[in-house]
């Protein structure tokens, strides 16, 4: 079953084997990450679903990494070349894949051992106090519009809830990248307010509303990954649960939101 669904973002700034001045910029993101992970700790998952917006994408088909050892470490961008190894729930995957296969979701199988910095970067921070870090199933997201990113969280959510391993669901995402003249994407007016509109609703748990969405919108804003809100969305729709802000802010001009749903 699902015991734990949080947002963490991904910035390489955030890694611990980067050194970078601007990590003193964000500190109330890595206090925050410090509290995510005290409580994945104490949740004790067996499994977490990390779902990137930086993994081996298909434009029609979302991809669940099927390879049983994954490593990766941060030497590509000015890090050590130290290895992080995780092992994959391939038996929790495989359930994942027929029973999704058999609902006609548009899954497609990719066997890649390197974890792409948008999965690993959460992935380390969050269990580098587990003495023995859970077992992942990596996934990525579509191209397709919001509803379909969350009904496939809803078939996603229903194999877990089956599952009787304590299960975890991490959305490593950014929210817009477009919050001064210095982001990667430039300036956009609507990044400030796609920021705050989708944190209020969030907050107020107006899934609906996150699903009605703009696209257009959405993309002006520069968003980094609310497919794979959606999917948690979708995965935990059954239960009953509230949006916990940790900490928000964009001192680089990207929304860093880290977030926790308590699942009741």
């Amino acid at each position: 079953m699902i015991n734990f669904a949080a947002i963490c973002p991904h910035s390489l700034v955030l890694a611990p084997d980067i050194q970078s001045s601007e990590k003193n910029l964000l500190r109330k993101t890595s206090k925050a990450i410090n509290l995510l992970a005290d409580d994945l700790q104490k949740k004790s998952p067996e499994t977490i679903v990390v779902i990137s917006p930086h993994g081996p994408m298909r434009y029609d088909k979302f991809t669940i990494n099927l390879e049983s050892a994954l490593s990766g470490n941060f030497s590509e961008f000015g890090g050590d070349d130290f290895e992080y190894y995780f092992d994959n729930d391939t038996e929790l995957s495989r359930e994942i894949l027929r029973y999704l296969r058999k609902k006609h979701a548009p899954l497609d199988i990719v066997r890649e051992s390197n974890l792409d910095y948008g999965s690993l970067v959460p992935l380390v921070l969050l269990t580098r106090k587990m003495e023995h870090p859970p077992k992942i199933i990596p996934l990525t997201f579509t191209a397709s519009d919001w509803p379909a990113q969350f009904q496939f969280g809803k078939q996603l959510g229903t194999v877990l809830e089956q599952s009787d391993k304590n299960i975890a669901i991490l959305t490593s995402s950014h929210l817009s990248n477009r919050l001064s003249e210095e982001s990667p994407a430039g300036f956009s007016p609507y990044g400030i307010k796609y920021d705050s509109t989708l944190i209020k609703l969030l907050q107020e748990n107006e899934t609906e509303k996150i699903k009605a969405l703009n696209p257009e919108f959405c993309e002006e804003a520069g968003e980094g990954g609310i497919q794979g809100i959606l999917i948690t969305l979708g995965a935990i729709a059954h239960t009953r649960h509230s949006f916990q802000q940790l900490s928000y802010e964009n001192p680089l001009g990207v929304g860093y939101l880290v977030g926790e749903w308590n699942i009741k």
